[in-house]
């Protein structure tokens, strides 16, 4: 559980803005109630209620998009109304709830609601039965220090963001060859394990290794070794589709992850990639670049590690038979 909140921020944001929600607006509620103000003690219940169900469901389904628009629509929503039944009273909540608001969704979403939030409250002032500022210089105050907030809030959460997906991205990419990490291999074969279990919606691995590359460093240099790593990636980019990834597993080990193919495709699309290698890449001497590929299916898969697993024995296979070649895993001969 810590781990989770640990590794999605959005969750722990949710989580946490749930949490505290709950927690300052329940003595509110149960008030309101008791002194008979049964109209702000309902909406506090109601943004309590849906705080809860919004950690809930972030929690279950893992989207923390639509749970984090929910809370922070009926946050704004509610604070109109308890502005428009206790007028400046609540005004100072106005505050917080915008910094929460900018950790709930985006941040444009986020500048969006709020200026329809402040435009409401504004509004709700000029008409017949409510009268939330005293004075005009008030409003006046009210309007200017809500839009600095709300800029500057909009700034930092803007740059937050940025800074989260450059992060995400150095975490996952590798820097070298463009490919992505084997830190994020594990999700996307579990993703592809789920979906088929769930769907069956076959997905084939690529296990796929350059050979005799340490001869190649010792030959050439390793600066020879690491262009020829990142001109592969691109090349292997431009043989699969949009929906598939390619991952760097370590060393000059790559995985390609094919999305809905089937073994008998996924062997040709595996031939023309070996086919490519052997007759696009070549060595600073002219001498031709080779590679060894096994493969499998997610059909066989137990879990993300002996479906890995297939797919190394398979190119051990293919190493043992001489190099340059495209094994299919023994579980897929059995199908």
């Amino acid at each position: 559980m810590l781990q989770r909140l640990k590794n999605d921020f959005h969750l722990s944001m949710i989580t946490l803005v749930g949490v505290i929600a709950s927690g300052t607006l329940l003595p509110y509620a149960l008030f309101r109630i008791a002194t008979g103000n049964y109209l702000v003690g309902l909406v506090d219940l109601l943004m309590i209620a849906v705080s809860a169900f919004s950690v809930l469901m972030a929690w279950h389904t893992g989207d923390t998009e639509r749970p984090g628009f929910l809370m922070a629509a009926v946050f704004c929503f509610g604070a109109v109304l308890v502005c428009m039944k206790l007028g400046q009273d609540v005004l100072f909540w106005i505050y917080p709830l915008m910094v929460f608001i900018f950790f709930l969704v985006a941040p444009i979403k986020a500048l969006l609601l709020l200026l329809l939030m402040v435009c409401a409250i504004v509004s709700l002032n000029f008409s017949d039965h409510t009268v939330i500022f005293a004075n005009n210089f008030q409003l006046m105050a009210f309007i200017t220090t809500t839009l600095i907030t709300s800029i500057f809030a909009y700034i930092f959460a803007y740059r937050t963001h940025l800074q989260r997906q450059e992060l995400r991205r150095l975490a996952t990419t590798d820097p070298l060859t463009g490919a992505a990490t084997r830190h994020s291999l594990t999700d996307e074969l579990n993703y592809a394990i789920q979906h088929y279990q769930q769907k069956a919606v076959v997905s084939g691995l690529m296990l796929l290794d350059l050979d005799h590359f340490k001869r190649i460093n010792d030959n050439f240099g390793h600066q020879t070794g690491d262009q020829i790593l990142s001109q592969l990636v691109p090349l292997l980019k431009q043989m699969i589709r949009q929906q598939d990834s390619v991952f760097r597993y370590g060393g000059e080990e790559f995985v390609l992850l094919i999305r809905e193919i089937q073994l008998a495709d996924l062997h040709r699309l595996a031939e023309k990639i070996r086919h490519a290698v052997w007759h696009q890449l070549a060595l600073p001497d002219g001498s031709a670049l080779t590679t060894s590929i096994g493969i499998a299916t997610v059909q066989h898969a137990k879990d993300w590690e002996s479906w890995m697993q297939s797919a190394d024995v398979a190119l051990y296979q293919a190493k043992h038979n001489g190099r340059n070649q495209v094994v299919i895993a023994q579980a897929e001969h059995h199908s």
